[in-house]
C-alpha cells in the first residue's frame, strides 16, 4: 500500500503535501482527546470535567448507584406463570434482588476501576504532553522569550510519539465507555469500533493507492 502511494506521488508536487499530512493529522487527534479527555474548562464537556462534577456531590453517585442497581427491576414485574400469587410474588422479589446485588457490585466494581483510572490520568506524563501541545501550539501558539531566537514553540521538544498519542486515547475510551455503562446502563466496545474504522481506513488507503 505505502509503496502504491509512493509510486503515484513520487516526483510530483503532491509528495509534498503528503509529508505534511501525518503531522497534522497527529496534531488533530492529539487536539481532539485535549479536548475530549483533558480540557479542565469549567464550561467543558470532557472526560476530566464530567468526572470532577460526579464528585461535587456524594448523592451523586447514589443516584446513578441506584439507577444501575434496579435496572433489572421490570423484567420481574409479572406474575409467574403455574404459581400463586402469593409464591409468585415471593420468587419475583427473590430474583429481583438478586439482580440488585449483582448489579450493585458491578456498578461498584466498575466505579472503583474509574476512580483508579482516572488518578492515573491526571499524573499521565502523556496527558502532560498533549496538553503543553495543545495550549503552546494548538489554542495559544505561544512563542519565545524576548531574549531568545524569534519563533513558534517546537513541538519536537515534548517527544511526543504516535504510538503514545494511539495509546493514550485508547485508555481514555476504555474509561469513557466504562463510565458510560455505569451513567447510561448503556455498553460499547471501543476495540469494536476501532477494528471497523481500522478496516474503513485499510480500504481507503487501498484505493487511493491503487492496490
Amino acid at each position: 500500500m505505502q509503496a502504491g502511494l509512493k509510486a503515484k506521488l513520487d516526483k510530483t508536487p503532491g509528495a509534498n503535501a503528503w509529508n505534511h499530512l501525518a503531522p497534522l493529522l497527529g496534531q488533530d487527534l492529539v487536539r481532539d482527546q485535549s479536548r475530549l479527555f483533558l480540557d479542565n474548562d469549567l464550561r467543558s464537556g470532557s472526560l476530566t470535567n464530567l468526572w470532577r462534577k460526579l464528585q461535587a456531590d456524594p448523592a451523586i453517585k447514589e443516584h446513578y448507584r441506584e439507577r444501575y442497581g434496579r435496572m433489572f427491576d421490570h423484567f420481574h414485574d409479572e406474575p409467574i406463570s403455574d404459581l400463586p400469587p402469593e409464591s409468585s410474588a415471593v420468587f419475583q422479589e427473590k430474583f429481583r434482588q438478586s439482580d440488585r446485588d449483582e448489579n450493585y457490585s458491578r456498578f461498584d466494581n466498575g466505579w472503583e476501576k474509574v476512580s483508579n483510572e482516572m488518578v492515573i490520568l491526571s499524573a499521565d506524563p502523556v496527558a502532560a504532553k498533549i496538553k503543553t501541545l495543545r495550549d503552546k501550539h494548538h489554542a495559544h501558539l505561544e512563542m519565545r522569550k524576548l531574549d531568545e531566537e524569534p519563533g513558534a514553540f517546537d513541538i519536537n521538544t515534548l517527544g511526543l510519539t504516535f504510538n503514545e498519542v494511539l495509546a493514550f486515547g485508547d485508555r481514555c475510551q476504555a474509561i469513557v465507555a466504562e463510565l458510560g455503562l455505569l451513567l447510561t446502563g448503556t455498553s460499547w466496545d471501543p476495540q469494536q469500533y476501532a477494528s471497523v474504522h481500522e478496516a474503513q481506513g485499510k480500504a481507503m488507503w487501498k484505493t487511493l493507492a491503487g492496490v
